[in-house]
Protein backbone atom coordinates (compact mmCIF):
# COMPACT_ATOMS: atom_id res chain seq x y z
CA UNK A 1 0.00 0.00 0.00
CA UNK A 2 3.04 2.45 0.61
CA UNK A 3 4.73 1.81 -2.92
CA UNK A 4 1.06 2.67 -4.52
CA UNK A 5 1.24 5.44 -2.96
CA UNK A 6 4.21 6.84 -4.10
CA UNK A 7 3.58 5.77 -7.25
CA UNK A 8 1.07 7.92 -7.58
CA UNK A 9 3.40 10.87 -6.73
CA UNK A 10 5.60 9.88 -9.08
CA UNK A 11 3.30 9.59 -11.85
CA UNK A 12 1.78 13.07 -10.97
CA UNK A 13 5.09 14.27 -10.99
CA UNK A 14 5.66 13.27 -14.35
CA UNK A 15 2.50 14.10 -15.79
CA UNK A 16 3.50 18.08 -14.24
CA UNK A 17 6.60 18.05 -16.07
CA UNK A 18 5.23 16.49 -19.49
CA UNK A 19 3.10 19.30 -19.21
CA UNK A 20 5.88 22.10 -19.84
CA UNK A 21 6.54 22.77 -22.84
CA UNK A 22 9.80 22.17 -25.04
CA UNK A 23 11.62 25.78 -23.89
CA UNK A 24 11.11 25.60 -20.21
CA UNK A 25 12.32 21.38 -19.97
CA UNK A 26 15.59 22.77 -21.68
CA UNK A 27 16.34 25.10 -18.66
CA UNK A 28 15.97 22.16 -16.94
CA UNK A 29 18.76 22.56 -13.87
CA UNK A 30 21.12 19.23 -13.30
CA UNK A 31 22.62 20.13 -9.91
CA UNK A 32 22.67 18.50 -7.10
CA UNK A 33 20.55 19.64 -4.07
CA UNK A 34 18.56 17.22 -2.57
CA UNK A 35 16.35 19.15 -1.13
CA UNK A 36 12.74 17.74 0.20
CA UNK A 37 11.09 21.07 -2.20
CA UNK A 38 13.18 20.34 -5.28
CA UNK A 39 10.75 18.44 -7.70
CA UNK A 40 13.79 19.58 -9.99
CA UNK A 41 16.20 15.46 -11.18
CA UNK A 42 18.43 15.51 -8.40
CA UNK A 43 15.64 17.18 -5.79
CA UNK A 44 14.87 15.12 -3.06
CA UNK A 45 10.87 15.71 -3.55
CA UNK A 46 9.56 12.15 -4.14
CA UNK A 47 11.89 10.71 -1.02
CA UNK A 48 10.78 13.21 1.39
CA UNK A 49 7.07 12.19 0.07
CA UNK A 50 7.60 8.78 0.73
CA UNK A 51 8.51 8.34 4.24
CA UNK A 52 5.36 9.47 5.07
CA UNK A 53 3.52 6.78 3.45
CA UNK A 54 6.56 4.63 5.05
CA UNK A 55 5.99 5.58 8.80
CA UNK A 56 2.37 7.11 8.72
CA UNK A 57 2.16 7.06 12.63
CA UNK A 58 4.78 9.53 12.36
CA UNK A 59 4.83 13.54 13.04
CA UNK A 60 6.88 15.15 10.22
CA UNK A 61 9.45 17.73 11.18
CA UNK A 62 11.75 19.76 8.99
CA UNK A 63 14.80 20.68 11.09
CA UNK A 64 15.58 24.59 9.85
CA UNK A 65 18.71 25.48 7.66
CA UNK A 66 21.73 25.38 9.45
CA UNK A 67 20.62 23.70 13.17
CA UNK A 68 23.54 22.69 15.47
CA UNK A 69 22.97 19.98 17.34
CA UNK A 70 24.81 21.11 20.14
CA UNK A 71 21.84 22.61 20.95
CA UNK A 72 19.29 19.77 21.32
CA UNK A 73 17.45 20.18 23.99
CA UNK A 74 16.17 17.66 26.56
CA UNK A 75 12.63 16.66 24.24
CA UNK A 76 14.60 16.14 21.37
CA UNK A 77 17.21 14.04 22.71
CA UNK A 78 14.86 12.34 25.02
CA UNK A 79 11.87 11.63 23.05
CA UNK A 80 9.32 10.72 26.22
CA UNK A 81 6.40 10.16 23.67
CA UNK A 82 8.38 7.02 21.99
CA UNK A 83 10.88 6.60 19.46
CA UNK A 84 12.22 9.02 17.15
CA UNK A 85 14.20 9.91 13.52
CA UNK A 86 16.85 11.99 12.30
CA UNK A 87 17.39 11.63 8.79
CA UNK A 88 20.13 13.27 7.06
CA UNK A 89 20.26 14.01 3.54
CA UNK A 90 23.12 15.29 1.30
CA UNK A 91 26.54 15.11 0.46
CA UNK A 92 29.81 16.17 2.76
CA UNK A 93 28.35 15.59 6.05
CA UNK A 94 30.54 17.01 9.20
CA UNK A 95 29.96 17.50 12.36
CA UNK A 96 31.12 19.08 15.54
CA UNK A 97 32.83 17.28 18.68
CA UNK A 98 29.61 18.53 20.61
CA UNK A 99 27.37 17.62 17.77
CA UNK A 100 28.71 13.90 17.22
CA UNK A 101 28.37 13.28 21.29
CA UNK A 102 24.70 14.38 21.61
CA UNK A 103 23.69 12.64 18.37
CA UNK A 104 24.98 9.32 20.38
CA UNK A 105 23.17 10.20 23.35
CA UNK A 106 20.24 10.59 21.47
CA UNK A 107 20.52 7.26 19.39
CA UNK A 108 21.38 5.51 23.06
CA UNK A 109 18.10 6.77 24.25
CA UNK A 110 16.34 4.36 21.94
CA UNK A 111 16.31 6.73 18.40
CA UNK A 112 17.31 6.22 15.04
CA UNK A 113 19.46 8.08 12.63
CA UNK A 114 20.11 7.88 9.01
CA UNK A 115 23.04 9.56 7.32
CA UNK A 116 22.79 9.59 3.55
CA UNK A 117 26.32 11.30 2.35
CA UNK A 118 29.35 11.10 -0.36
CA UNK A 119 31.88 12.10 2.63
CA UNK A 120 31.92 11.08 5.84
CA UNK A 121 33.42 12.93 9.06
CA UNK A 122 36.65 11.42 10.19
CA UNK A 123 35.80 11.70 13.56
CA UNK A 124 32.61 9.23 13.02
CA UNK A 125 34.55 7.00 10.69
CA UNK A 126 36.97 6.68 13.29
CA UNK A 127 34.48 5.95 16.36
CA UNK A 128 32.83 3.58 14.13
CA UNK A 129 36.31 1.81 12.70
CA UNK A 130 34.59 2.52 8.86
CA UNK A 131 35.90 4.17 6.39
CA UNK A 132 33.59 6.34 3.79
CA UNK A 133 34.93 5.57 0.25
CA UNK A 134 33.75 8.27 -1.79
CA UNK A 135 31.46 8.64 -4.84
CA UNK A 136 31.62 10.57 -8.03
CA UNK A 137 28.44 12.67 -7.73
CA UNK A 138 30.27 15.87 -9.34
CA UNK A 139 27.90 18.40 -7.84
CA UNK A 140 29.07 21.15 -9.44
CA UNK A 141 27.70 20.25 -13.00
CA UNK A 142 24.91 22.23 -13.97
CA UNK A 143 24.01 20.80 -17.19
CA UNK A 144 22.74 17.09 -17.84
CA UNK A 145 25.80 14.93 -18.56
CA UNK A 146 25.71 12.04 -21.00
CA UNK A 147 23.85 9.05 -19.45
CA UNK A 148 26.21 6.74 -17.26
CA UNK A 149 25.87 3.34 -17.95
CA UNK A 150 28.12 2.24 -14.94
CA UNK A 151 25.14 3.09 -12.59
CA UNK A 152 22.69 0.15 -13.67
CA UNK A 153 22.47 -2.87 -12.02
CA UNK A 154 24.75 -1.09 -9.12
CA UNK A 155 22.72 -1.58 -5.92
CA UNK A 156 21.41 -4.75 -4.20
CA UNK A 157 19.64 -4.88 -0.65
CA UNK A 158 20.27 -7.84 1.89
CA UNK A 159 16.35 -7.64 2.26
CA UNK A 160 15.30 -8.37 -1.42
CA UNK A 161 18.11 -10.69 -2.37
CA UNK A 162 19.37 -10.77 -5.70
CA UNK A 163 17.34 -8.00 -7.18
CA UNK A 164 19.38 -5.03 -8.35
CA UNK A 165 18.46 -1.56 -9.18
CA UNK A 166 20.39 1.15 -10.85
CA UNK A 167 19.99 4.18 -13.23
CA UNK A 168 22.08 6.33 -15.55
CA UNK A 169 23.12 9.02 -13.37
CA UNK A 170 25.07 9.95 -11.62
CA UNK A 171 27.61 7.89 -9.26
CA UNK A 172 26.03 6.18 -6.73
CA UNK A 173 28.91 3.42 -6.37
CA UNK A 174 30.21 5.15 -2.98
CA UNK A 175 30.60 2.06 -0.25
CA UNK A 176 32.51 1.66 3.13
CA UNK A 177 35.30 0.00 4.05
CA UNK A 178 35.30 -1.90 7.69
CA UNK A 179 37.98 -2.13 9.82
CA UNK A 180 37.42 -3.48 12.77
CA UNK A 181 39.71 -5.60 15.03
CA UNK A 182 38.43 -9.36 15.51
CA UNK A 183 39.74 -9.59 19.24
CA UNK A 184 37.57 -6.11 20.05
CA UNK A 185 33.98 -7.79 18.27
CA UNK A 186 32.90 -7.88 21.51
CA UNK A 187 30.85 -4.94 22.77
CA UNK A 188 32.77 -1.30 23.67
CA UNK A 189 32.15 1.79 26.03
CA UNK A 190 32.57 4.84 24.41
CA UNK A 191 34.58 6.14 26.76
CA UNK A 192 34.48 10.04 25.11
CA UNK A 193 31.08 10.47 27.04
CA UNK A 194 31.64 12.87 29.72
CA UNK A 195 27.58 11.31 31.47
CA UNK A 196 29.14 7.71 31.31
CA UNK A 197 25.97 6.29 29.97
CA UNK A 198 26.45 3.23 28.40
CA UNK A 199 26.98 3.54 24.58
CA UNK A 200 28.09 0.23 23.14
CA UNK A 201 29.04 0.41 19.43
CA UNK A 202 28.36 -3.46 17.85
CA UNK A 203 29.74 -4.34 15.03
CA UNK A 204 27.91 -2.88 12.28
CA UNK A 205 24.95 -4.99 9.89
CA UNK A 206 25.23 -4.84 6.22
CA UNK A 207 22.11 -4.12 4.94
CA UNK A 208 22.32 -3.41 1.23
CA UNK A 209 25.40 -3.58 -1.42
CA UNK A 210 27.04 -1.39 -3.94
CA UNK A 211 28.62 -3.36 -6.30
CA UNK A 212 28.87 -6.56 -3.65
CA UNK A 213 30.45 -3.87 -1.59
CA UNK A 214 28.97 -2.70 1.56
CA UNK A 215 26.74 0.62 1.21
CA UNK A 216 24.36 0.60 3.60
CA UNK A 217 25.33 0.01 7.27
CA UNK A 218 23.20 -0.15 11.07
CA UNK A 219 25.24 0.12 14.31
CA UNK A 220 23.53 -0.14 17.52
CA UNK A 221 24.44 2.42 19.60
CA UNK A 222 23.00 1.68 23.23
CA UNK A 223 18.96 1.36 22.47
CA UNK A 224 18.98 3.25 19.08
CA UNK A 225 20.67 2.78 16.09
CA UNK A 226 22.41 4.16 13.86
CA UNK A 227 22.30 3.87 10.03
CA UNK A 228 24.77 4.78 7.33
CA UNK A 229 24.14 4.63 3.66
CA UNK A 230 26.94 5.71 1.00
CA UNK A 231 24.90 6.65 -1.78
CA UNK A 232 23.09 9.91 -1.35
CA UNK A 233 21.37 10.23 -4.71
CA UNK A 234 19.01 7.27 -3.98
CA UNK A 235 16.64 9.48 -2.69
CA UNK A 236 16.85 11.35 -5.99
CA UNK A 237 13.77 12.09 -8.24
CA UNK A 238 16.09 11.04 -11.04
CA UNK A 239 16.81 7.99 -9.44
CA UNK A 240 13.11 7.33 -8.11
CA UNK A 241 11.71 7.76 -11.66
CA UNK A 242 13.53 4.78 -13.07
CA UNK A 243 11.51 1.66 -13.28
CA UNK A 244 11.75 -0.16 -10.17
CA UNK A 245 13.61 1.96 -7.86
CA UNK A 246 10.52 2.70 -5.66
CA UNK A 247 10.70 -0.30 -4.61
CA UNK A 248 14.74 -0.16 -3.41
CA UNK A 249 13.80 3.17 -1.55
CA UNK A 250 10.83 0.89 0.66
CA UNK A 251 13.48 -1.57 1.13
CA UNK A 252 15.12 0.86 2.92
CA UNK A 253 12.72 2.58 4.81
CA UNK A 254 11.64 -1.00 5.43
CA UNK A 255 14.61 -1.61 7.67
CA UNK A 256 13.26 0.70 9.88
CA UNK A 257 11.75 0.41 13.30
CA UNK A 258 7.88 0.25 13.24
CA UNK A 259 7.40 2.41 16.42
CA UNK A 260 8.74 5.26 15.34
CA UNK A 261 6.40 8.43 15.91
CA UNK A 262 8.77 11.48 15.64
CA UNK A 263 10.87 11.97 11.99
CA UNK A 264 12.94 15.21 12.01
CA UNK A 265 14.61 15.72 8.27
CA UNK A 266 18.07 17.59 7.87
CA UNK A 267 18.60 18.46 4.31
CA UNK A 268 21.93 20.01 4.82
CA UNK A 269 23.70 19.51 1.09
CA UNK A 270 27.40 20.20 2.57
CA UNK A 271 27.53 19.92 6.41
CA UNK A 272 30.30 22.17 8.15
CA UNK A 273 32.05 20.88 11.57
CA UNK A 274 32.18 24.47 12.65
CA UNK A 275 29.05 26.90 13.85
CA UNK A 276 28.16 30.11 12.76
CA UNK A 277 26.11 31.11 15.64
CA UNK A 278 26.60 33.72 18.56
CA UNK A 279 25.67 30.65 20.76
CA UNK A 280 29.13 29.23 20.66
CA UNK A 281 30.50 32.59 21.72
CA UNK A 282 28.06 33.32 24.32
CA UNK A 283 28.93 29.55 25.56
CA UNK A 284 32.12 31.27 27.11
CA UNK A 285 32.02 33.58 30.02
CA UNK A 286 35.18 35.61 29.01
CA UNK A 287 33.37 35.92 25.58
CA UNK A 288 29.79 36.38 27.13
CA UNK A 289 30.95 39.37 29.44
CA UNK A 290 32.95 40.79 26.03
CA UNK A 291 29.67 40.75 23.98
CA UNK A 292 27.72 42.20 26.84
CA UNK A 293 30.24 44.94 27.39
CA UNK A 294 30.32 45.50 23.61
CA UNK A 295 26.36 45.67 23.73
CA UNK A 296 26.22 48.16 26.42
CA UNK A 297 29.05 50.25 24.92
CA UNK A 298 26.96 50.78 21.53
CA UNK A 299 23.93 51.75 23.62
CA UNK A 300 25.56 54.41 25.26
CA UNK A 301 27.35 55.84 21.90
CA UNK A 302 24.33 55.97 20.41
CA UNK A 303 22.48 57.53 23.18
CA UNK A 304 24.85 60.48 23.81
CA UNK A 305 27.01 60.95 20.62
CA UNK A 306 24.23 60.42 18.28
CA UNK A 307 23.22 64.05 17.75
CA UNK A 308 25.21 65.54 14.62
CA UNK A 309 28.28 67.43 14.80
CA UNK A 310 28.68 68.62 11.26
CA UNK A 311 27.37 70.14 8.04
CA UNK A 312 25.16 67.59 6.02
CA UNK A 313 27.85 66.62 3.60
CA UNK A 314 26.61 67.28 -0.32
CA UNK A 315 25.75 63.50 -2.45
CA UNK A 316 28.22 63.54 -4.53
CA UNK A 317 26.28 61.96 -8.32
CA UNK A 318 28.27 58.77 -9.32
CA UNK A 319 30.68 58.94 -12.71
CA UNK A 320 28.51 57.93 -15.71
CA UNK A 321 30.36 55.03 -17.84
CA UNK A 322 31.27 57.17 -20.60
CA UNK A 323 32.41 54.55 -23.07
CA UNK A 324 29.04 53.20 -23.33
CA UNK A 325 27.34 56.38 -23.63
CA UNK A 326 29.78 57.49 -26.27
CA UNK A 327 28.95 53.81 -27.95
CA UNK A 328 25.25 54.85 -28.45
CA UNK A 329 25.40 58.31 -29.44
CA UNK A 330 27.96 56.94 -32.53
CA UNK A 331 25.41 53.85 -32.60
CA UNK A 332 22.62 57.05 -33.40
CA UNK A 333 24.83 57.42 -36.21
CA UNK A 334 25.17 54.25 -37.94
CA UNK A 335 21.26 53.61 -37.38
CA UNK A 336 20.26 56.92 -38.99
CA UNK A 337 22.12 55.98 -42.56
CA UNK A 338 20.43 52.55 -42.43
CA UNK A 339 23.64 50.48 -42.29
CA UNK A 340 21.90 48.15 -39.64
CA UNK A 341 24.51 45.07 -40.23
CA UNK A 342 27.55 47.31 -39.49
CA UNK A 343 26.11 48.93 -36.01
CA UNK A 344 25.16 45.20 -34.77
CA UNK A 345 28.82 44.15 -35.33
CA UNK A 346 29.80 47.84 -33.50
CA UNK A 347 27.55 46.99 -30.61
CA UNK A 348 29.18 43.21 -30.55
CA UNK A 349 32.66 44.51 -30.30
CA UNK A 350 31.57 46.79 -27.50
CA UNK A 351 29.99 44.38 -26.04
CA UNK A 352 32.88 41.86 -25.71
CA UNK A 353 35.31 44.14 -25.12
CA UNK A 354 33.13 45.36 -21.68
CA UNK A 355 33.00 41.74 -20.85
CA UNK A 356 36.73 41.23 -21.01
CA UNK A 357 37.49 44.96 -19.14
CA UNK A 358 34.96 44.48 -17.13
CA UNK A 359 34.62 40.40 -15.88
CA UNK A 360 38.06 39.87 -17.02
CA UNK A 361 36.98 36.90 -19.48
CA UNK A 362 38.41 35.40 -22.53
CA UNK A 363 36.21 36.01 -25.21
CA UNK A 364 37.72 34.01 -28.03
CA UNK A 365 35.66 30.87 -27.65
CA UNK A 366 31.96 31.44 -27.04
CA UNK A 367 31.13 28.25 -25.94
CA UNK A 368 29.34 26.31 -22.67
CA UNK A 369 32.15 26.89 -20.69
CA UNK A 370 31.94 30.90 -21.28
CA UNK A 371 28.34 30.85 -20.91
CA UNK A 372 28.70 29.34 -17.02
CA UNK A 373 31.18 31.96 -16.13
CA UNK A 374 29.37 35.16 -17.50
CA UNK A 375 26.09 33.92 -15.98
CA UNK A 376 28.15 33.74 -12.48
CA UNK A 377 29.94 36.90 -13.20
CA UNK A 378 27.31 39.15 -14.16
CA UNK A 379 24.40 37.63 -12.02
CA UNK A 380 22.20 37.49 -15.33
CA UNK A 381 19.68 34.88 -15.46
CA UNK A 382 21.39 31.79 -17.93
CA UNK A 383 19.06 31.89 -21.12
CA UNK A 384 19.61 35.83 -21.42
CA UNK A 385 23.20 35.14 -21.57
CA UNK A 386 22.93 32.15 -23.75
CA UNK A 387 20.38 34.29 -25.91
CA UNK A 388 22.65 37.18 -26.69
CA UNK A 389 25.40 34.84 -27.82
CA UNK A 390 23.10 33.33 -30.10
CA UNK A 391 22.37 36.37 -31.24
CA UNK A 392 26.13 37.25 -31.75
CA UNK A 393 26.76 33.89 -33.71
CA UNK A 394 24.13 34.88 -35.60
CA UNK A 395 25.37 38.51 -36.65
CA UNK A 396 28.92 37.22 -36.77
CA UNK A 397 27.68 34.27 -39.04
CA UNK A 398 25.12 37.24 -41.05
CA UNK A 399 22.66 34.18 -40.68
CA UNK A 400 19.85 36.39 -39.15
CA UNK A 401 18.12 39.65 -41.06
CA UNK A 402 19.10 42.28 -39.03
CA UNK A 403 16.20 44.97 -39.52
CA UNK A 404 14.56 47.60 -37.13
CA UNK A 405 13.47 45.18 -34.84
CA UNK A 406 16.25 42.96 -34.82
CA UNK A 407 18.27 45.95 -33.63
CA UNK A 408 16.26 46.76 -31.25
CA UNK A 409 15.79 43.57 -29.40
CA UNK A 410 19.81 42.66 -29.80
CA UNK A 411 20.11 46.93 -28.01
CA UNK A 412 17.79 45.85 -24.98
CA UNK A 413 19.46 42.51 -24.80
CA UNK A 414 22.55 44.22 -24.32
CA UNK A 415 21.30 46.82 -22.00
CA UNK A 416 20.26 44.11 -19.16
CA UNK A 417 24.29 43.82 -18.92
CA UNK A 418 25.04 47.59 -18.30
CA UNK A 419 21.87 48.36 -16.04
CA UNK A 420 23.54 45.85 -14.09
CA UNK A 421 26.82 47.00 -13.79
CA UNK A 422 25.22 50.69 -12.84
CA UNK A 423 23.39 48.99 -10.04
Amino acid sequence: MRSYYLYIVALLLVLSGCSADKAEQERIKWEITLSASDKRPYGAYLAASSIKYALPAAVLEPLPAGFRYDNMDHKMKHNDDGRALIIFCGLDFKLSNEEWKNLKQFINNGNEVMIFCSSLDEKIEKDLSCYKEPGDENPHTFYNAPPDLHNIDVLRMESTGSRRYGYEGRSIKGYFSVEIDSANITDKTDSADDDNDDMRIYVPDTLGYANEMPDMLRYRIGDGHLTLHAAPLVLSNFFLLQPGNVDYLNAVWQTLPKNINKIYTDNYYNRSASSSKLSVLWKYPATRWALLLAIFLLLMYVLFEGKRKQRIIPIVAPLKNDSVSFVETVGRLYYNKGNHANLADKMVQQFLEWVRTHYLLNTNLLNDNFINQLTIKSGQPEATVRETLEMIHEIRLRSAKIDDPYLYKLYNTIQQFYKNDRI
